[in-house]
């Protein structure tokens, strides 16, 4: 099966919209990479239901069609017809033109698929009447095919063989009116590219309306002035097949009220309804259950552009319906129905399954516990919180999908919000303690400054005994001086004396020895003061310096300690 959805990986945000719409429980993996959470499509299971591409606001999922194949062979002269869905006429801009243009390009044949709606419709009610199945579930939607086929095998039973309206309209352009020319489909339905591959070569493209429109304007592809029509005779009420409940009504308005016809649309509900199906007791189940994967049918399907609102499509869908049916009496399709019957063989729209079953991951209960322990959820309280939040509908769901490997515990938002709070709790537990550390640590600031004051202090105190000291020191030198003096002119009086003065010239020498002596102390005395004040300054200044650093670090822990408190107040 081709690659029909594609990912951007590095637009994912892991935002898990993709996996919350997916009806396929394995066909999304959640993982991390480099802190981040990713979300990637498994392709071997995804069905192609589109849902994940209008889910996605990121840009990530992407698909592709045959657009750009289809041109680059109208290019090369490649003979192609096609066939445009009856969704055209509301999703494409003058789709008429639009038409007209693909024929300028090298289309040779242009059919409405209207006309294989209601082919479609006549092999439904004569397979009915021929086979009396007790239940019958419509087929035309592809998505839907492709989950039976490789999901649901146990509906195949009742999977409708009649094809879908657009492979009717090939296999008539086929069969019955010669065309040899590659098919290409103009379609609402990225999903119709499995359907044409399951075809074996009868249509070639699928080209959406959205890639269409695209490719006219990034080319700058004028349109004709004219618009063209159908190559074939007008079709009947298929126009109105592609709406929802379209094939209950066409069926009715054929044979009238006369089978239960059950309707299921949109990917939030079918694929549960089909689920349903399964265990349902069979006397319960309608005769045909008509089912749609897009909630508005295949008029805003998951190939269009998605610009204009519901009612618009709608108001264009009822004017073609209403052009169908205008002027026209009951005997009109009574009598197509009947041309159909002389032309048309059942078998050539008979379609064979052929089944491709996907399978699935097989986890057991242990693996499932291992999953809640990985997850934190220990109580059945915490195993039921089912936010959703991972894109799971149970927290059970999501162990199941962390059991398979398709899902990572760090998707859990109830986790991470656990896992957040112990880490506060920590936090806020290393706030207090820091607060208790800073107090302390504020404190022994405190008393080391008050320390390097009482030092200031000292040292000061010290600084002016040293200057008191300096000054007795220079007065006592200033004594010695004298003395000196006083005991050079005592020695010079003792000298004129002659022998009477001989003793009192001994006395005269010993005090101006003693001045002598006094001095040189004195001198010493103030070498070291000098350098003792010297080395006060330097002390007073570093212990200042020091006073100056203690009272800037007390000030930046008072402002900490007021930060913490208000964190812890406000926490």
């Amino acid at each position: 099966m081709r690659k029909v959805i594609t990912n951007d990986m590095e637009k994912c945000v892991g935002c898990n919209r993709c996996i919350r719409v997916c009806p396929v429980e394995e066909a999304n993996m959640a993982y991390m990479e480099n802190g981040d959470a990713k979300v990637r499509v498994d392709n071997t299971k995804c069905i192609a239901c589109g849902a994940c591409l209008h889910a996605c606001t990121h840009g990530s999922r992407l698909y592709e069609d045959d657009t750009e194949r289809f041109f680059e062979d109208l290019r090369t002269g490649t003979p192609i017809s096609l066939f445009c869905a009856p969704a055209g006429r509301a999703n494409l801009k003058e789709w008429s033109k639009v038409l007209a243009l693909l024929e300028n390009m090298g289309v040779r044949k242009i059919y409405d698929v209207s006309l294989g709606a209601d082919i479609c419709t006549w092999g439904y009610i004569r397979y009915i009447q021929k086979n009396n199945p007790h239940s019958v579930i419509t087929q035309p939607c592809p998505a839907i095919v492709s989950y039976i086929l490789m999901h649901r095998n146990e509906l195949l039973p009742y999977l409708s063989p009649v094809q879908s309206p657009m492979m009717c309209t090939a296999i008539y352009m086929r069969n019955y009116k010669g065309i040899t020319d590659k098919i290409a489909a103009i379609s609402p339905c990225i999903a119709k590219t499995n359907e044409f591959e399951e075809s074996d070569g009868l249509v070639s493209y699928n080209i959406t309306f959205n890639k269409l429109e695209e490719y006219i304007k990034r080319n700058n592809l004028m349109l004709p002035a004219q618009g063209r029509g159908y190559d074939h005779i007008d079709s009947s009420i298929g126009s109105i097949f592609s709406m929802p409940g379209g094939l209950k009504e066409t069926v009715e308005f054929m044979i009238g009220r006369v089978l239960r016809i059950d309707r299921s649309e949109g990917q939030s509900t079918v694929y549960k309804a089909l689920d349903a199906f399964c265990k349902e007791n069979s006397a319960n189940l309608p005769a045909i259950f008509d089912v749609l994967n897009c909630t508005e049918g295949c008029n805003l399907g998951t190939g269009c552009r998605h610009e204009k609102t519901v009612f618009e499509v709608n108001t264009a869908m009822e004017n073609a319906r209403q052009g169908s049916t205008k002027g026209r009496e009951r005997e009109y399709f009574e009598q197509l129905y009947e041309e159909y019957d002389k032309t048309l063989r059942l078998n050539d729209f008979i379609r064979n399954y052929r089944p491709a079953p996907v399978p699935r991951i097989r986890i057991d209960d242990n693996a499932v516990e291992e999953a809640f322990v990985k997850l934190g959820k220990y109580d059945e309280k915490n195993r039921a919180f089912d936010c959703g939040a991972c894109g799971s509908d149970s927290c059970k769901e999501m162990a199941q999908k962390i059991a398979k490997k398709i899902n990572t515990p760090e998707n859990c938002i109830k986790l991470a919000h656990d896992i957040m709070k112990t880490e506060h709790a920590t936090i806020m537990s290393w706030q207090k303690n820091n607060t208790e550390t800073i107090s302390t640590i504020s404190a022994d600031i405190n008393g080391i400054k008050e320390m390097t004051d009482t030092i200031v202090t000292t040292v000061t105190g010290v600084d002016k005994l040293i200057n008191l000291y300096d000054i007795v020191t220079k007065d006592i030198d200033k004594i010695a001086s004298n003395v000196h003096m006083i005991s050079i002119n005592a020695s010079i009086q003792a000298a004129r004396a002659g022998d009477q003065g001989r003793s009192f010239a001994v006395v005269a020498e010993a005090i101006r020895g003693l001045a002598d002596e006094t001095q040189k102390a004195t001198a010493k005395i103030s070498n070291a003061t000098i350098e003792a004040k010297n080395g006060l300054g330097a002390i007073s200044k570093m212990v200042l310096t020091i006073g100056e650093d203690v009272a800037k670090s007390n000030n930046d822990v008072r402002e900490i300690a007021e930060r913490t408190h208000d964190l812890l107040r406000n926490s």
